[in-house]
Protein backbone atom coordinates (compact mmCIF):
# COMPACT_ATOMS: atom_id res chain seq x y z
CA UNK A 1 0.00 0.00 0.00
CA UNK A 2 1.32 3.40 -0.95
CA UNK A 3 1.40 6.10 1.70
CA UNK A 4 -0.29 9.40 1.06
CA UNK A 5 3.11 11.08 1.24
CA UNK A 6 4.27 8.96 -1.68
CA UNK A 7 1.11 9.87 -3.60
CA UNK A 8 1.58 13.61 -3.03
CA UNK A 9 5.23 13.88 -4.09
CA UNK A 10 4.55 13.13 -7.78
CA UNK A 11 1.82 15.79 -7.73
CA UNK A 12 4.36 18.29 -6.43
CA UNK A 13 6.79 17.26 -9.17
CA UNK A 14 4.15 17.88 -11.84
CA UNK A 15 3.47 21.33 -10.39
CA UNK A 16 7.19 22.18 -10.32
CA UNK A 17 7.53 21.04 -13.94
CA UNK A 18 4.54 23.08 -15.06
CA UNK A 19 5.83 26.11 -13.17
CA UNK A 20 9.17 25.97 -14.93
CA UNK A 21 7.46 25.50 -18.31
CA UNK A 22 5.18 28.53 -18.08
CA UNK A 23 6.17 32.07 -18.95
CA UNK A 24 3.34 33.69 -16.99
CA UNK A 25 4.71 34.93 -13.66
CA UNK A 26 1.39 34.69 -11.80
CA UNK A 27 0.81 31.16 -13.02
CA UNK A 28 4.38 30.20 -12.13
CA UNK A 29 3.99 31.59 -8.61
CA UNK A 30 0.68 29.77 -8.11
CA UNK A 31 2.13 26.47 -9.35
CA UNK A 32 5.20 26.80 -7.14
CA UNK A 33 2.98 27.49 -4.14
CA UNK A 34 0.84 24.48 -4.98
CA UNK A 35 3.94 22.28 -5.34
CA UNK A 36 5.21 23.43 -1.94
CA UNK A 37 1.80 22.68 -0.43
CA UNK A 38 1.86 19.14 -1.86
CA UNK A 39 5.35 18.59 -0.42
CA UNK A 40 4.30 19.93 2.98
CA UNK A 41 1.32 17.58 3.03
CA UNK A 42 3.55 14.66 2.04
CA UNK A 43 5.94 15.45 4.89
CA UNK A 44 3.04 15.69 7.35
CA UNK A 45 1.80 12.24 6.34
CA UNK A 46 5.30 10.85 6.83
CA UNK A 47 5.39 12.03 10.46
CA UNK A 48 4.13 9.62 13.11
CA UNK A 49 0.71 10.37 14.56
CA UNK A 50 0.76 12.28 17.90
CA UNK A 51 -0.20 9.09 19.81
CA UNK A 52 2.69 7.24 18.17
CA UNK A 53 5.09 10.08 19.02
CA UNK A 54 4.05 10.02 22.68
CA UNK A 55 4.49 6.27 22.79
CA UNK A 56 7.97 6.51 21.26
CA UNK A 57 8.99 9.18 23.77
CA UNK A 58 8.06 7.14 26.83
CA UNK A 59 11.17 6.12 28.71
CA UNK A 60 11.32 2.48 29.63
CA UNK A 61 12.93 1.67 32.99
CA UNK A 62 16.22 -0.19 32.91
CA UNK A 63 16.44 -3.60 34.55
CA UNK A 64 18.59 -2.05 37.32
CA UNK A 65 15.83 0.48 38.11
CA UNK A 66 13.23 -2.28 38.54
CA UNK A 67 15.17 -3.84 41.41
CA UNK A 68 15.31 -0.64 43.51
Amino acid sequence: MTSRGNEYRPRAKVCFGAAHATENEQTRAALLQLAEDWLRMAENYDLPAPAEQAQEQQVQPKDDDKNK
